[in-house]
């Protein structure tokens, strides 16, 4: 979503929540409003342009919460749902529920004290890595591991006398006996969506009313939520996590892709038909597009061309060819450096397994897995291989548009440098001859007002022209690192007052107040005189330009113990907070003064600035729009001999 001004509504009766999601929300334009219930907020969406929705489970029931995610199914804004540890809670009656993962601190704790069936449906990721089981067990709970939710949907559905046992031992009631290692958690593999877990849990109620029902994904949170607002669902997030939501609204946290490689091309090659059989099924299941062969030659002639297949998955040890699986993961490698490997390495004999496991690393493969190889592991070790195999293509892809970037870069500064040394040595020459015939003609038409005037123009237009020139010229040293600063004893009063005579006279052509204030006596000083000239000349010019007629332009002089503060300060249009950070950026002008500049390239600060710094000084500005500036600079002083 692009950053634009709107309206964020936030359904809570917490104050300081509401107040912390102002705080967030009111520097990219948007504004915070409050609602304190289901209807409130119904009047909210329905009278303002509201951009999302932040609902805080914690002060909102259920009922009013399921009435906004129906709100958000016909209106598709963004949904966040704020939970907390106590609404997560298994003791909380609630439909299915998404569990942000990892887990908020202390979940298990509840999952263990609560006295009733919890059931968790992990997709193929999560169930595959062990994660949320190793959570589990480490609370101290023994969980029902289950491959799939299809025999549980079986015993369901049957007959009372067939799940009783089951259900006996999943709810810890039935035969009277005291057993405190019967089960009362679940840890299903679920491969559908949310639509589909959703429906499992309506059918799930029928047998354990009571039960609490999780749907958990592997996906790290924010990116979850990233995906879940691209999709139009409702996002889950912690409570505490609020601060993240304008990330996710204005476009820094995204879904970042879809599934790298999703429907990927896989080559499958194995010596055992039964498991090359089923495996093959279980990725075509998980939308992969499989080649399945038992001979690795077949499976190089398939493999021809580079880009054939994204991913191959050898076992160790093949048929029907002369080769090894290491010979032929070289020779797939060799074809196309872009494809990923997994091994398949046979558990027997011992030494045959950590000979296939050390291959793993000495060939750079991404991927061991033991035989016989479970179809969930498989998937898991697939999509990972399919990610790294995706973000190092998209880095090179990403730093051959950066190189190319530089190449043009470096030809537009070499064209730059060039044009600057052409315009400071081709033109600077003839321009200096036409400022002296000018000066010239002036002298020797002083009796001839027409044609005195139109020298005067002649003139006044070349004097301009080599103050842009000379502009030019100082860049290009500065460009080449050739500025020439030649420092020594400097009066600075002197420089000032030279200053202050050219100056004055165009101030007074504009009817501008032109002061200079100094005390009597000031330190002695190292620099270029000209050189800082030059710096007080442009602060005073650009001050003239911008200030309108009856303004006031002053020259500041502060000696301190170390350091000497020279000032320009004028009562002219100011500068924006926005443009203040740029103003001494090459070519850079604020639209306010470009609207009263009559000349200039816009380099005069950034030629000041590298004047001051081969001083060691610095220069700085300070400004408020409609009320004037001041640009001020430092020259040290000298420590005595």
């Amino acid at each position: 979503m692009e950053e634009a001004a709107g309206k964020i509504l936030i359904v809570t009766t917490d104050r300081a929540l509401a107040t912390e999601a102002s705080s967030l929300f009111s520097p990219k334009g948007a504004e915070v409003l409050i609602a304190a219930n289901l209807a409130g907020a119904q009047s909210r969406i329905s009278s303002d342009k509201i951009i999302a929705v932040i609902v805080d489970a914690a002060r909102i029931g259920a009922a009013e919460r399921n009435g906004l995610v129906q709100i958000h199914a016909q209106k598709k804004f963004p949904l966040f749902i704020l939970e907390t540890l106590g609404t997560l809670s298994p003791l909380e009656t609630s439909s299915l529920r998404r569990l942000p993962w990892p887990l908020p601190q202390g979940f298990a704790d509840l999952v263990r004290t609560a006295a009733k069936p919890v059931i968790f449906l992990a997709d193929q990721t999560m169930f595959a890595s062990r994660a949320l089981q190793i959570l589990l067990q480490q609370a101290g709970l023994q969980p029902l591991i289950l491959d799939s939710t299809v025999g549980l949907g079986e015993t369901m559905t049957a007959t009372p006398a067939r799940t009783k046992s089951f259900w006996e031992k999943l709810t810890g009631s039935g035969s009277g006996e005291e057993n405190e290692d019967r089960a009362r958690v679940a840890v299903a593999q679920f491969s559908g969506d949310l639509n589909a877990a959703a429906a499992f849990d309506t059918r799930l109620r029928q047998a354990l009313p009571n039960a609490a029902c999780y749907h958990v994904s592997g996906v790290e949170t924010m990116r979850a939520a990233a995906v879940a607002v691209q999709e139009r669902r409702p996002a889950i997030l912690l409570r505490e996590e609020l601060r993240r939501i304008p990330a996710i609204l204005f476009g820094r946290e995204t879904a970042a892709r879809p599934r790298p490689e999703r429907g990927a091309r896989i080559l499958l090659v194995d010596n055992y038909k039964p498991s090359l059989d089923s495996l093959a099924q279980a990725l075509a299941a998980a939308k992969y597009e499989v080649a399945a062969t038992m001979d690795g030659n077949q499976a190089l002639a398939a493999a021809q061309k580079p880009g054939s297949f994204h991913l191959a998955v050898i076992g160790a040890a093949l048929a029907y060819t002369q080769r090894t699986g290491a010979d032929l993961a070289l020779a797939l490698r060799e074809r196309d450096p872009d494809l990923r490997i997994i091994f398949m390495v046979d558990q027997y004999p011992l030494q045959s397994a950590l000979k296939g496991m050390s291959q793993v690393v000495e060939l750079g493969l991404d991927d061991a897995l033991l035989k016989p190889v479970e179809s969930s592991r498989l998937i898991f070790s697939v999509q990972r291989a399919l990610e790294r195999r995706f973000l190092i293509m998209e880095n090179a892809r990403l730093l051959k548009e950066v190189q190319e970037s530089n190449r043009q870069l470096a030809q537009i500064n070499a064209f730059q440098k060039k044009f600057f040394a052409m315009v400071a040595h081709d033109v600077k020459n003839p321009l200096t001859a036409i400022l002296g015939y000018a000066e010239i003609l002036q002298s020797k038409l002083s009796d001839r007002a027409s044609e005195l005037k139109s020298a005067s123009h002649v003139y006044s237009a070349a004097k301009t022209l080599n103050v842009l020139i000379s502009d030019l010229v100082d860049l290009a040293a500065i460009e080449s690192g050739k500025l020439r600063v030649t420092l020594a004893p400097m009066d600075l009063a002197v420089v000032v007052s030279e200053v202050r005579s050219r100056i004055e006279i165009a101030a007074a052509q504009r009817k501008i107040v032109f002061g200079v204030e100094m005390p009597p006596a000031l330190p002695a000083l190292v620099g270029d005189a000209s050189r800082i000239g030059q710096v007080i000349q442009n602060l005073c010019t650009n001050a003239i330009q911008y200030t309108k007629e009856g303004g006031k332009v002053t020259v500041i002089v502060q000696p301190g113990p170390d350091k000497v503060v020279v000032s320009v300060k004028d009562t002219g249009i100011g500068i924006s907070k926005q443009d203040l950070p740029r103003v001494f950026e090459m070519f850079f002008q604020s639209e306010q003064a470009q609207a009263m500049r009559k000349a200039g390239f816009g380099l005069g600060l950034k030629i000041s600035r590298e004047i001051v710094q081969r001083h060691n000084g610095t220069i700085g500005v300070e400004s408020e729009l409609g009320v004037g500036t001041r640009f001020y600079f430092t020259l040290p002083v000298p420590a005595p001999k």
